[in-house]
């Protein structure tokens, strides 16, 4: 979602200045009335030059800590691999973490197939993130992708 420097839409000349992850928690009432519990956005608040975040996937663990990976780039850095959360007591990262930084242009219309957030199957509390970035050509392929993996443990 497009965003402005204090992750709104408008109070500066261009109200969409970076582009946003945002998240929502859903909840169903009594009477089966669906409402916005607790909402999110991971966005760069940089009065110049900001990341634009985007291609995000999500997963809530047990605990109900919350990771989620996403793309990220900036005018001077090639598309990265990144990740966020949240703990269940709503403490979290200042900003987004790097976990591969981009390493050449990509600019071909396709980008955000490989997304994806999930659970280590044998706690249930540990997450993974499978992330695109920006690899360096070769092989006469002008741009190329590559998957990065990470293993995120939650800490006590």
């Amino acid at each position: 979602m497009g965003v402005n420097s204090q992750g709104g839409y408008s109070g500066e000349p261009q109200s969409a200045l970076r582009t946003a992850c945002q998240w929502l928690k859903l909840q169903i009432t009594g009477n089966n009335t669906l409402t916005t519990a607790d909402h999110g956005r991971v966005y760069d608040s940089a009065g110049s030059n900001p990341y634009f975040y985007y291609m995000p996937s999500l997963i809530v663990n047990s605990a109900g800590d919350m990771v989620m990976g996403f793309s990220g780039s900036k005018a001077t850095e090639h598309i990265g691999a990144f990740y966020t959360g949240r703990r269940a007591n709503g403490a979290q990262p200042n900003k987004p973490i790097l976990i591969q930084a981009g390493r050449s242009y990509f600019d071909l219309n396709r980008w955000g197939d490989y997304s994806y957030t999930s659970l280590d199957p044998s706690d249930g509390l540990t997450f993974w993130t499978i992330q695109e970035y920006a690899e360096t050509p070769s092989g006469g392929v002008n741009q190329r992708y590559g998957l990065w993996i990470a293993g995120i443990i939650r800490n006590p």
